[in-house]
């Protein structure tokens, strides 16, 4: 799909292309776009992120690196031929042998054309918007069950009865739908850009209410900056109550 970004790499950060969603600010462009044998209508939507222009160099730097030190030790993998080819350099003398560098230019290139851009091709979908953010929704799927197997321990169950890994699940299940909650509470907020999930419930974990046998009162342990900042974010009020 580069082609396609090539032809409205100049023109997609015009006022038409504009688009606001979930406080992030978006530059989008859509096309028909004719796909397979049968020309079959689909719907090509390209978006440009400058806020996330930064962390997309930085993960195709890291890509790089690792295909260099591929190439060094031999082991090719033949799904990135295309990238040795274009963004690498192999020399071989008689004197030094083979020796791998950047090829700096086409690095270069590369970034400054296409860093930033995302592109969903999708047959149903007209508005880029929406398909954006069904696309959001299932990598938001994802992570569930990423949190199921990792942050909620349930890669293996090691229990004894049935009875005892319904009551996980069913505990699982519930854990999941507050960390849902959280994540979709961060996204409102500066929050998400800051913590993962479970860096802001390890943030969290210190504040502690003690409640007093037989009275009614509790106290709140000591709240630090952080904490404070999570809680105003949240629109949470905490008070001692005696």
């Amino acid at each position: 799909m580069q082609y396609a970004i090539d032809e409205i790499h100049t023109s997609i950060h015009s006022p038409e292309g504009y688009r606001k969603v979930d406080e992030e600010i978006l530059y989008v462009h859509s096309r028909l776009y004719p796909w397979g044998n049968n020309n079959r209508r689909c719907y090509l939507h390209l978006y440009y992120n400058a806020r996330k222009r930064a962390d997309a160099v930085d993960q195709f730097n890291e890509k790089l690196v690792n295909y260099k030190e591929v190439l060094e030790s031999g082991k090719l993998i033949v799904e990135h031929q295309e990238a040795y080819d274009n963004f690498f350099v192999v020399k071989t003398t008689p004197k030094c042998g083979k020796k791998i560098s950047y090829n700096t230019e086409a690095v270069s290139q590369y970034i400054n054309r296409y860093a930033g851009f995302q592109v969903i091709l999708t047959n149903s979908i007209k508005d880029p918007v929406k398909a954006l953010q069904i696309y959001r929704d299932k990598d938001i799927i994802e992570k569930c069950f990423d949190d199921l197997k990792n942050q909620l321990d349930m890669k293996r169950l090691r229990m004894h009865s049935s009875a005892t890994s319904d009551g996980r699940l069913f505990v699982q299940f519930i854990s999941l739908i507050y960390i849902s909650a959280i994540r979709k509470e961060m996204r409102k907020t500066v929050l998400i850009e800051r913590y993962t999930v479970r860096e802001l419930l390890e943030e969290m974990e210190t504040l502690i209410k003690v409640k007093y046998s037989g009275k009614c009162c509790h106290i709140l342990t000591e709240i630090t900056k952080p904490q404070r900042e999570i809680l105003t974010h949240l629109a949470i009020e905490l008070r001692n109550k005696t």
